[in-house]
């Protein structure tokens, strides 16, 4: 039975978006996903750990036990990670400690702000009280590629799909052929540059990865129903549009192929008016984490 005591600190929103599969709005940070079976239960990415995912899950959510696994190792998707036993990340990933990846207070917090200020909005909690250090480091475990989760009358697999990050993973619901797919595809697409020795053949790597996820449509899942965890470019609790994952592979194959059109637009992860260079498909643009994505294209 859930607990009805209230929440030990600031509660996040949370929508039922499919037939037992629950989203969590971390207040335009990042998405969560929880997925429901008869039995089981798993959680999909931490947020950036504005107050306690933990206690909304098992207490608003699910009465079941649960896994977790995260979708990759950037600290808006591992951030409240330290409040669980065990974390599941595939190993291209599990260096998540060191670089822009580490999940530190500060960079929560910083992050946080930014989302704040870009959003305009006033949102209820309190960055000091709400988003604070972990009680204790979690054990890191493996997800591999095709690796199943069985939940009772659903089964949840988890598929790699390298571009955003180097073990970024997406993962399908067998029962109502969702696609949750972390950061792997959305209507602001960032490529990591470390994948290859050259941007190029990052967005080469990159390119395999998505069109293997994409070739799974109408089989693994529906088109119509993939979530990426911002909802910037989609409504809450609804999924992103069924062109964006096609437009996305198309890009990635424009900038190859020479044909892409580049444009100078704000970063939406500067917070000092910084530009960037992004190549635009449809309702997709595609930019670099690091370096320009032009350069992909010579």
């Amino acid at each position: 039975m859930l607990k009805t005591s209230p929440e030990a600190c600031v509660s996040m929103p949370w929508v039922q978006c499919r037939d037992g599969i629950f989203e969590v709005d971390e207040f335009d940070c990042a998405s969560c996903f929880l997925v429901e079976g008869t039995e089981r239960a798993l959680l999909i990415d931490t947020g950036v750990g504005i107050g306690d995912l933990k206690w909304l899950v098992e207490n608003r959510i699910t009465d079941k036990p649960y896994d977790v696994v995260v979708t990759h190792n950037h600290g808006d998707h591992i951030g409240g990670a330290g409040w669980f036993d065990t974390i599941r990340i595939h190993p291209a990933d599990a260096d998540w400690k060191e670089g822009h990846a580490a999940p530190t207070v500060s960079f929560r917090r910083e992050y946080a702000e930014l989302i704040r200020n870009r959003e305009g909005k006033d949102y209820a909690y309190d960055p000091q009280k709400d988003i604070r250090p972990w009680p204790k480091e979690p054990e890191i475990l493996s997800v591999s590629d095709g690796q199943k989760f069985y939940l009772g009358g659903r089964t949840v697999t988890a598929y790699h799909c390298p571009g955003h990050t180097a073990g970024e993973i997406v993962l399908a619901d067998d029962l109502t052929k969702t696609l949750l797919c972390g950061d792997a595809c959305n209507c602001n697409w960032l490529l990591c540059a470390d994948l290859a020795p050259t941007l190029r053949g990052c967005a080469e790597k990159a390119l395999a990865g998505l069109e293997r996820i994409l070739n799974m449509a109408g089989n693994t899942f529906d088109i119509g129903s993939v979530f990426n965890f911002h909802h910037d470019f989609r409504p809450f609790g609804q999924p992103l549009a069924p062109n964006v994952l096609p437009d996305l592979v198309s890009c990635l194959k424009s900038v190859l192929d020479g044909t892409a059109k580049y444009e100078s637009v704000p970063d939406p992860l500067s917070s000092d008016g910084k530009s960037r260079t992004i190549a635009r498909y449809g309702s997709v643009m595609v930019s670099c984490m690091q370096g320009s994505i032009a350069e992909a294209g010579r």
